[in-house]
């Protein structure tokens, strides 16, 4: 097995390219090294598959960090659409709309007996609603 620099360029290079999802084959051509080294570098007991777990794990950690900023910035238009859908006149909206502010607040709900009694079947959302407001049966 070749030997290498787990802190040189040519390691830091290829470790980027496989996690960018390039093939051995490329990998090999970009760094000017035999794609049999290559594929040694990056086996279970290869020079470069703990640094290569580190950098995939850093990587997705910022990735991860940046999403959530996304999310942070835009959270508050979407909180408004949803809060706007609300106002529509098609009661299928309005109950997306409220659904998704529900569960994006307090969670989806678990599967429940009282869920099944109206999710667990074919029923639209209209004949969801349709059931949900009608009166209780007088207790008597």
């Amino acid at each position: 097995m070749a030997k290498i620099d787990t802190k040189s360029k040519r390691s830091h290079d290829a470790i980027r390219l496989k996690y960018e999802g390039e093939s051995y084959d490329s990998i090999s051509k970009s760094i000017k090294t035999p794609v049999e080294t290559i594929r040694s570098w990056f086996k279970p007991s290869g020079p470069l598959k703990a640094e290569y777990e580190k950098y995939c794990d850093e990587q997705n950690e910022f990735k991860k960090r940046e999403a959530q900023d996304i999310i942070k910035k835009n959270i508050a238009t979407a909180a408004s659409m949803l809060v706007a859908l609300m106002a529509s006149a098609d009661d299928n909206v309005k109950f997306r709309a409220a659904k998704e502010l529900l569960d994006r607040e307090l969670g989806s709900p678990k599967e429940t007996v009282e869920h099944r009694g109206l999710f667990g079947t074919d029923l639209s959302y209209e004949q969801i609603l349709r059931k949900a407001r009608e009166k209780p049966p007088p207790d008597g």
